[in-house]
């Protein structure tokens, strides 16, 4: 076996062991389960600060920190899922995909007035919006999407690893 078979089978067995390694944290009532190093907890911080700017769509927030005492490596977790089922109230299926390409193109365009940058992508079926930018100095990466007429945004912000650490949240996430 020569040395980059050896290497290659070596990460991937790593990967592996990281994602299988880790306990599902599972919430029922808002219908996800996730691996993730810390436990996640409600974010009602968040919460209050979304509810204070009108913001009454919110069906979960959570947030976990992993090596908090060293900004260096420490990591944030964080999923906030929105109840977008008023929006749909008065369409028809067949325009669901119209006002979801609307609601990820108003959020592109916010991402756009901002200065991030950002990608399209397909996501557990569906289209959502991947990007990376810094949020108080942390390289952060989010996703957004929707589905089920929720939206769901999943943020990982780290200096270290944060491709790895976001890799391991998206694929590890599954609406239950």
């Amino acid at each position: 076996m020569n040395s980059r078979t050896l290497l290659t089978s070596l990460l991937v067995f790593t990967f592996f062991i990281n994602i299988v390694g880790q306990d599902y944290q599972t919430f029922t009532s808002e219908g996800f389960k996730v691996k993730c190093d810390c436990k996640l907890y409600v974010n009602s911080t968040y919460i209050q600060m979304a509810k204070k700017q009108n913001i009454t769509n919110i069906k979960a927030a959570y947030v976990c920190a992993e090596n908090e005492d060293n900004p260096e490596i420490g990591v944030i977790n964080n999923i906030n899922i929105n109840d977008e089922s008023q929006s749909y109230r008065n369409l028809s299926q067949s325009e669901y995909s119209k006002f979801e390409k609307k609601f990820l193109s108003q959020y592109a365009t916010n991402l756009m007035n901002a200065g991030i940058n950002y990608k399209y992508i397909t996501y557990q079926g569906v289209s959502a919006i991947e990007y990376t930018f810094d949020q108080q100095g942390i390289p952060t990466k989010s996703l957004i999407f929707l589905k089920n007429k929720k939206s769901y945004l999943l943020q990982v912000a780290t200096r270290k690893n944060l491709t790895t650490k976001f890799s391991t949240i998206k694929s590890s996430f599954i609406i239950i």
